[in-house]
């Protein structure tokens, strides 16, 4: 039987002077002010101080009570939860939904105190702080099981301290038709990519549909090249735990790399006038046929099919120079974290153990569909419109570099506007990687 343990408020004057001065984050990693706690019946509170680690507990029939906290909802983990209790039959799983404008907070509160949940989801900035202040226990023994990709944002001082949940991901759909009819052959580098681009341009069609007025464009599809060319390769695979550390910066380091993506703008991929452009403009002009591609992930596929129910549509991931399954920028919906100081760690860690099998991810995706394992071996029927990425997928090359900038990560929105100015060319490129150093240099010294 799963149980939800319902919120426990902390107490009134340690909750009123946390939230004061601090802020918490989202799911996908961004900075976001804490919001006050909800009232004693609501289970948005989740767990508190009041749920020690620092005691074993057994339920009415015996069974080890391992508690797990998570900032989604309990019916987004219910298959997985209706697996552990049939895999691991001894221990009882009390799910802990702790809103996510507090999870932070919260959850660092108890850490602090050694108490808290025996099981965390973590997102990797969190992960890294909690590991560098010894909250959480080692996992190297399970970490061999799944990709570089999904573990090394977990990483710190050569451990690894969360195994890495279904990914979220993104790449570029495209218009099967429109290749088809024209007779134009999918890229496999980032060179034919250009020149698919431009076989398009001549046709007179618009080859990437693209919302530049966010910054999330740029961001993305920049470092899915140089994540190809670089972060995914020994001599970069250790960039991201250096510059959160401040021993590299991006200036110095990934000009080449960006001089190279900047193909992107000098070929007119990306223009000027697509910074007038938002992200429904251009899902509305790739789904209606008006341009061959379009970057995105699986939240957008209803929306576009929605628009243009017979479009013809598959994704292709994003390109380094040399031929490959390709990169698609995503990572991890959560890590899964032991807490060091938990009386139930052995039952804890038979439960991540089983979470760590292909049953165990396949029970996961079955609430998450649209997403991937990093999990060597496990792999999934996605619907046909990622037919085109189904060998990244199946390689792990499912990867967020910001997620390894720890506590600089929210510094990945400053990233994608300093590249709209210079796709505006109010900058040079040493310019734009230099205030996005700043920004980060200045949330590390917080």
């Amino acid at each position: 039987m799963k149980r939800r343990l319902l919120g426990i408020l902390l107490c009134t004057a340690m909750t009123a002077s946390m939230l004061a001065g601090c802020g918490s984050k989202s799911a996908n990693g961004e900075s976001q002010e804490a919001a006050a706690p909800a009232d004693s019946g609501e289970e948005a509170a989740g767990a508190t101080a009041g749920a020690a680690a620092g005691a074993a507990e057994e339920s009415a029939g015996g069974k080890t009570v391992v508690r797990m906290s998570y900032w989604n909802s309990e019916d987004t983990m219910s298959a997985m939860l209706d697996y552990l209790a049939e895999a691991v039959p001894d221990v009882e799983i009390e799910y802990l939904f702790i809103d996510n404008s507090n999870y932070d907070t919260i959850v660092d509160t108890q850490l602090s105190a050694e108490e808290g949940p025996d099981i965390i989801c973590e997102s990797p900035g969190s992960a890294l702080k909690h590991a560098r202040l010894g909250y959480l226990t080692s996992l190297d023994d399970l970490a061999g099981k799944y990709s570089d990709a999904g573990t090394s944002v977990y990483a710190y001082g050569g451990s690894v301290y969360a195994l890495p949940g279904i990914s979220w991901f993104e790449g570029i759909f495209y218009n099967k038709q429109l290749f088809e009819d024209n007779n134009i052959e999918l890229p496999k580098t980032f060179d034919e990519y250009i020149a698919v681009c431009k076989q398009f341009q001549e046709l007179g069609i618009t080859p990437l549909a693209a919302g530049l007025k966010s910054w999330e464009p740029m961001l993305k599809n920049s470092m899915a090249f140089v994540a190809a060319e670089y972060l995914s390769t020994d001599a970069g695979k250790n960039f991201g735990s250096d510059y959160r550390e401040g021993k590299v910066t991006l200036d110095g380091t990934w000009n080449p790399y960006l001089e190279k993506w900047s193909e992107m703008i000098t070929e007119g991929i990306y223009t000027t006038d697509m910074t007038g452009i938002d992200h429904d403009q251009a899902l509305e002009q790739f789904a209606m046929g008006d341009a061959a591609m379009f970057c995105s992930g699986p939240w957008d596929l209803d929306a576009i099919m929605a628009k243009n129910p017979d479009l013809q549509i598959d994704m292709m991931p994003f390109y380094g120079q040399s031929e490959s399954a390709g990169w698609l920028i995503g990572r991890p919906g959560c890590g899964f974290a032991v807490n060091e100081n938990s009386a139930n760690k052995e039952a804890a860690m038979k439960v991540v153990e089983a979470i760590s099998t292909v049953e165990g991810q396949a029970a996961m995706w079955e609430n998450n569909q649209g997403g991937s394992s990093y999990l060597e071996g496990a792999s999934f029927d996605l619907p046909a419109a990622y037919n085109g990425v189904s060998e990244a997928l199946a390689a792990g090359n499912v990867y967020c570099p910001w997620n390894e900038w720890g506590p600089a990560a929210p510094a990945h929105e400053e990233y994608g506007t300093q590249m709209q100015s210079y796709l505006l060319g109010a900058q040079d490129l040493p310019t734009t990687l230099q205030n996005v150093d700043a920004a980060v240099a200045e949330l590390l010294s917080k």
